[in-house]
């Protein structure tokens, strides 16, 4: 499974919403990562930024992200998103091997 940061700034409307009714985004979030076949991992709130809040969420593939992203977007919910793919550090481990194999089959310019 693939892990994602989610940076999001909700649309105005959608905060109108959610001061009106003081609903917990998270669950919102939960239930959509689980609808995706995936899980959410952290949900954090951030003060002085451009973005509202911060979800960090595994899901199968990013195809799975993208179908989320494009559910809340025409559920007018989002006025901007960024999304940060992130790794393990046991990751680097499976980069170094990987790039000893290509790097013996790669020619540089100019050799």
């Amino acid at each position: 499974m693939a892990i994602y940061c989610i940076k999001i700034k909700y649309t105005k409307e959608a905060i109108k919403g959610m001061m009106e009714e003081g609903v917990d985004r998270a669950d919102a979030m939960r239930s959509l990562s689980e609808a995706l076949g995936g899980k959410l991992l952290a949900f954090y709130g951030m003060v002085g930024q451009h973005y509202h809040v911060m979800a960090i969420t595994e899901v199968p593939e990013y195809a799975n992200l993208s179908a989320g992203i494009v559910t809340a977007m025409m559920a007018d919910t989002l006025a901007d998103y960024k999304v940060i793919p992130l790794y393990e550090s046991s990751d680097i481990t499976k980069v170094s091997s990987m790039y000893k194999e290509v790097m013996a089959s790669y020619k540089k310019p100019g050799s």
